[in-house]
């Protein structure tokens, strides 16, 4: 049954990002598009696609980061390989990515799934934060062009008004005061096997989660993130010098649609596909571009970058077996506890 509930909400969301794609697509002239595509300088395309790896590459080594305090010393190799499969499988089911990366690590370099669970949020966390001290320094420089985005699409700030009702505020209370209830008041018997497994899964948990705060160099850790997000930024601004009509705007114009597209795949659809066609062509058509010419500017960009995914994804999950053929002892502490349990933690998609 949860299968089928999973299996509809994907589709659910991926018709919903195929209306909108159509929606911003419906009206454009398929021989223009030829005859733009046939113009691009698909030098800058390629140049994206390096910036791309580069920024997974100083993923996996952020990840090993946190891995290796825990007495883990998986391959950097492997780690670079289940980024990869992060983002294929995003394509496929949007969120799902995060638990198939760590759950294909944990297969190939048994450390159990929970532990890395732990460390991922702690990326997560990292990347929101950075997202966010972004997000006030990039607004606040395109204060002007911000209003005249919300002056252009009303809905857009009435819809983030109309969540923060007194009902809603309300309701997440609600929600939050019974899971605490749930907590303090469900409790299995302590020599019962659920009991057993779930506080395993919490004591591994938060010794992910605490491997933050063994990091040996943190700034090391800092400077990784700012350069994932640069290189994240660049991937989108050198398309526009791949692009006639769009190669002349500042690297500022590129951190507003940057950002506005990041915004857009907070909504959970199949590798953004619609929303943030939506959102980069309407950024752009604030800094004089025509809706034409961001229309074929979003297709090239999120093509491009979806198509490699895509294709790195499937290479990504047939080199595995074929790298690991020998096992590897990933775990260097001085107990081997965390193996024996390793098949106790695994999460499974």
């Amino acid at each position: 049954m949860k299968l089928l509930k999973d299996i509809a909400k994907y589709i659910v969301f991926l018709a919903i990002g195929v209306v909108v794609f159509w929606m911003v697509y419906k009206d454009l002239n398929m021989q223009e598009l030829k005859v733009a595509l046939s113009k691009v300088n698909y030098f800058w395309v390629a140049v994206s696609v390096l910036l791309s790896m580069l920024s997974h590459v100083s993923r996996a080594i952020r990840w090993k980061m946190l891995i290796k305090p825990m007495g883990y010393d998986p391959k950097v190799s492997n780690i670079f390989l289940s980024v990869l499969v992060l983002y294929f499988t995003n394509l496929i089911a949007p969120r799902a990515g995060e638990v198939a990366r760590c759950t294909i690590l944990s297969k190939y370099e048994k450390i159990p799934a929970s532990k890395l669970i732990g460390t991922m949020i702690v990326e997560r966390i990292a990347d929101f934060v950075t997202m966010m001290i972004l997000a006030v320094i990039i607004f606040a420089i395109n204060l002007g062009v911000l209003r005249r985005f919300f002056n252009v699409h009303p809905e857009f700030g009435k819809s983030a008004l109309d969540l923060l009702t007194f009902t809603n505020i309300l309701l997440v209370f609600a929600v939050v005061i019974l899971l605490i209830v749930i907590i303090l008041l469900v409790r299995p018997s302590k020599d019962g096997k659920v009991y057993q497994y779930i506080n395993h899964l919490k004591a591994n948990f938060k010794e992910g989660i605490k491997s933050i705060l063994k990091l040996e160099n943190k700034w090391y850790f800092i400077g990784h993130t700012l350069f994932i997000f640069l290189m994240w930024l660049m991937m989108l601004y050198v398309v526009f010098l791949a692009f006639e009509p769009t190669k002349h705007l500042s690297i500022w114009v590129g951190m507003f649609t940057f950002l506005m597209g990041g915004l857009a795949m907070l909504m959970p659809v199949q590798g953004g596909i619609g929303p943030w066609h939506f959102m980069v062509m309407e950024s752009l058509f604030l800094y004089g571009i025509s809706y034409k010419d961001g229309q074929i500017f979003a297709l090239i960009a999120h093509s491009s970058t979806s198509l490699i995914y895509l294709f790195f994804g499937l290479v990504a999950y047939a080199l595995f077996p074929l790298l690991n053929r020998k096992p590897h002892k990933a775990y260097v502490g001085h107990s081997h506890e965390h193996v024996k349990d390793d098949s106790k933690s695994n999460f499974t998609i």
